[in-house]
């Protein structure tokens, strides 16, 4: 665990300075302390090479409706929404980044109690962002969704190919 000053998620919340250090790579910039020694634990359930497609569980103080939920921060400290539960792929989760150029979007699953990582990730303009959602949520098992990152020019952690 490490200090992590420049943290976008610390910029309207000081107790947000905290990451993870692996070697040479920062991970999980925006945490807080006690997230950060979680994440210490659960990160080693992932297979190095793909602690890039990590997300971190992190409690916000705004509400979410509709079943989406929860807030995780990604490798790289961008906050992701997890959607909801896909309706073909048990254990994932349809999640969503905000627009840091492109939106994040993709499916999660769990790792542990405060621990997620992306099972497929892409980066989509605005004018694709519904076409990816939809594409994804269409898919009826795990076999699609290497098509599906082949097609966005995504990412699949290497458990899943």
């Amino acid at each position: 665990m490490i200090h992590a000053p420049g943290a976008a998620l610390g910029a309207s919340d000081p107790t947000r300075r905290y990451a993870v250090r692996e070697g040479d790579r920062v991970l999980l910039p925006g945490l807080t302390r006690s997230e950060a020694e979680a994440a210490c634990t659960w990160l080693a359930a992932l297979d190095p090479v793909d602690h890039p497609l990590a997300l971190a569980q992190v409690v916000l103080p705004v509400v979410l409706t509709d079943g989406a939920g929860p807030y995780l921060v990604d490798a790289s400290g961008a906050l992701v929404l997890a959607l909801g539960p896909h309706p073909g792929i048990a254990g994932a989760n349809v999640a969503m980044g905000a627009r840091v150029p492109g939106h994040a979007v993709g499916l999660v699953r769990r790792i542990g109690p405060a621990g997620w990582a992306w099972l497929a990730r892409a980066e989509v303009g605005e004018a694709d962002r519904v076409v990816a959602l939809d594409a994804l949520h269409a898919l009826s098992d795990l076999g699609g969704l290497v098509g599906w990152a082949t097609e966005w020019a995504g990412i699949t952690p290497a458990d899943v190919l």
